[in-house]
Parts: C-alpha cells; structure tokens; sequence
C-alpha cells in the first residue's frame, strides 16, 4: 500500500513538474517572440516614411505642361518642380527650359500671403483673416520647416527652384486682338495669367535664375 500511495504520489509530482517546465521553456519565449516581433514591426513602420495626403492625391508634372495644356489640369493637385521669384508686381512659377508664353501667377494657400502689389488700390498683405477659397475650393496650407526657408528666401528677395504641391486654375481663355496670341488669364498682375496655389513644399534651393520664361 505504501509503495502504491509513493508511486501515485511520484506520477503526480512528475506531471506537475512537466506542466511547469512547459510553461517556463514554451509560456515565456512565446511572449517574448511577440514583444520582440511587435517591436520590429513598429521600427519598420517608423523607418518609411508615409508621404503626406496631399501629395498621394497629386498628379506630377512639370511647369511647361501646366503653362501648354493649362484646362488638362484645371482645378487639379498637382507636384510639380520649378522656379519661383516674388517682388514687386511678380510671383511667378516658371521653368528657363520652357519656351511656353503663358504666365502662372503663384499665391499661397491657408491663411499666409505673397504680399505682393498686384493692381490698383490694393494694399499687399502677408496674413488673411481666412483660409484661401479659389472658385469655391479650400485651400489649406502645410506649414513645415522648407515652406518656411521658401517663403523667407522669396521673402527677401532671393529666386529659388523648389519641388512643390499646389493647385492650378488655368483661368479664361483670352485674346485682347484678333492679331494677339490667346493666352489664359484672370490672376496676378493685371490677370496677366493662371493661379498655381502653393500648399506644401516638399524641397528648395536658392537659385540665380533669372529669365522667368
């Protein structure tokens, strides 16, 4: 009788000790490898970098396209490389390599200004009390380290060439004679041209460019 109630007593003990020895070699591991796969997981998510909503909705091109086809991209998000300059009755997008005519005044969106002089009586300002709407569109603008260096470089007078995302309106078809080229005007100076509405720069340098053309 003893040696059955030892025997019995050995079997209990044994499987106790199996049970707890799987639990230490497979238990533990099991939720360490998930500590270390959900770790690697959340690296790699932090390593690529997601570009911004703006840019997926984008259509790239370049300023030679806007300026030769410029109902294709009417009311369209656009990235685009280019050169931009700002001064007195001038904010222009433009590309040297492009012989195009058509002229693409540049404004910025959300509540900053080009603050430039345009027209008659009108007073330039850096700041709108309200988000930028063109022809019922909202226009937000992202504020980041590069819009800065853009905006401050043009700011002070400086052309740069920046890789940017923005919204174009071609505006009206219009000829002033019947011997004069048709362009597509309504904005700037003396709506001289198109709109591109700049949203979020994605890159800048400082350029000395200086046919606008």
């Amino acid at each position: 009788m003893k040696w059955v109630t030892r025997g019995f007593a050995f079997i209990v003990a044994f499987v106790i000790g199996t049970l707890a020895a799987s639990l230490f070699l497979f238990g533990e591991p099991s939720s360490i490898s998930s500590y270390v796969l959900s770790d690697t997981s959340s690296a790699q998510v932090l390593e690529i970098e997601a570009p911004s909503s703006a840019e997926t909705k984008a259509q790239e091109t370049s300023v030679c396209e806007l300026k030769n086809q410029p109902t294709k991209y009417n009311h369209s998000i656009v990235k685009v490389s280019g050169y931009f300059s700002r001064g007195f009755e001038d904010s222009s997008l433009y590309d040297p390599s492009c012989k195009a005519r058509q002229w693409i005044w540049v404004e910025l969106g959300g509540k900053k200004s080009i603050g430039v002089m345009y027209c008659c009586g009108f007073t330039p300002k850096r700041t709108r009390e309200e988000e930028l709407e063109v022809e019922g569109i909202k226009l937000p603008l992202t504020e980041d380290a590069n819009f800065a260096k853009y905006d401050k470089f043009l700011a002070d007078g400086k052309n740069v060439k920046a890789t940017v995302i923005g919204t174009f309106f071609s505006g009206e078809e219009t000829q002033y004679a019947e011997d004069a080229p048709a362009f597509y005007g309504g904005y700037g100076h003396k709506g001289i041209g198109s709109l591109f509405v700049v949203q979020e720069v994605l890159s800048i340098e400082v350029t000395k460019t200086e046919n606008r053309f």
